[in-house]
């Protein structure tokens, strides 16, 4: 009966879900226009403001040469340029193809020739590591309406667009490069209803409400990143805090002051926290609105998990998935966790 049910769910997910992962945005852009989707900094845009930018970005994609079925790599940290253009591929349908700029020149060039990517484009007002690579390529700097200074590459005029399927559910959202268990960078091929999918589910067994904020550190050009923060929280009208690098100050700061309620993290990230609270000399991290804290992309220590449970009065969820499942494969569901607050 266990098995009936999930099948029965996971076909109502599937029947729900949009065609293109920019459409998550657009009923709360008619919805709640004024509710803050992205928030970098000091600078908050709202879905009608995100809306506005896409579109317009749309127009933007088309006058430098790019046409649905191209790849589209982007070279940046966590940032609203980079969300913008995320959903702007998907929109015109071509494929994004994210790279954390702190990849090596060599791991860069490797994923722009296998790609075969029409343009590559440089968040570099955010990234001292994506402006060098816009000038080893040789990049134009341009300022672009809603997206702000970037490195635009050249052509490539030898790119030849994939077939545009006719089910747009069926197309390729992005080209996720991981090295795996080798040392060469290999291409994911993910589907617009794959990730949504994978979103989907993960928000349900999360409870993610249009109510959260969610910290988004992990990098967009990994499928945590990309999928289980940026798209999850987007599906629901929830907002999305972007951080381009990981601070352990800046998050704490950003937990008491911002009402961060959704805080996702590797055990790396974690341990952090607790040897800056050591030398900080606080007595115990702030916990402020947090309510949900989750863990994925390395193997958990059971003391780290009990340290900060102790430590939040919240379950730490450790999550497992990898990229070709964009990412979701299985969570631990929340449990009580005696908090001495």
């Amino acid at each position: 009966m266990k098995l009936i049910a999930t099948q029965r769910e996971a076909s109502k997910i599937l029947a729900e879900l949009p065609d293109r992962i920019s459409d998550v945005i657009k009923p709360f852009a008619d919805q709640t226009p004024d509710h803050p989707a992205l928030v970098q900094g000091d600078v908050t845009w709202t879905y009608v403001a995100l809306a506005a930018v896409v579109a317009d970005t749309a127009v933007t994609l088309q006058l430098y040469d790019i046409r649905p079925g191209d790849r589209i790599m982007i070279v940046s940290e966590n940032s609203l340029a980079l969300a913008a253009l995320i959903l702007t591929i998907s929109e015109i349908g071509a494929w994004s193809v994210v790279v954390n700029p702190r990849l090596s020149d060599r791991e860069i060039d490797l994923i722009r020739e296998h790609s075969g990517a029409r343009r590559v484009f440089y968040t570099i007002a955010v990234s001292d590591a994506a402006r060098w690579h816009a000038e080893r390529h040789d990049a134009q700097i341009a300022v672009l309406r809603g997206l702000g200074t970037l490195g635009i590459g050249p052509l490539n005029r030898e790119a030849v667009p994939e077939p545009v399927e006719a089910d747009p559910t069926s197309g390729v959202a992005a080209l996720i490069y991981t090295s795996g268990t080798t040392g060469s960078p290999k291409g994911v091929m993910l589907t617009h209803r794959s990730v949504l999918f994978s979103a989907k589910a993960a928000g349900s067994l999360w409870g993610v409400i249009p109510e959260d904020k969610a910290y988004c550190v992990l990098p967009m050009s990994h499928i945590i990143g990309y999928s289980a923060i940026l798209i999850t929280s987007l599906m629901v009208g929830a907002t999305v805090h972007l951080a381009p690098r990981y601070d352990p100050a800046s998050l704490l700061s950003a937990i008491a002051d911002d009402g961060i309620t959704l805080m996702f993290g590797v055990p790396v990230m974690y341990q952090r926290l607790l040897e800056y609270k050591a030398v900080a000399g606080f007595d115990r991290l702030p916990r402020g609105r947090l309510r949900r804290l989750v863990v994925a992309g390395a193997p958990l220590d059971v003391r780290l998990k009990s340290r900060i449970e102790a430590e939040f009065g919240l379950p730490l969820l450790n999550a497992y998935g990898i990229t070709e499942c964009a990412p979701g494969i299985a969570s631990g569901r929340e449990a009580m966790i005696p908090s001495a607050r």
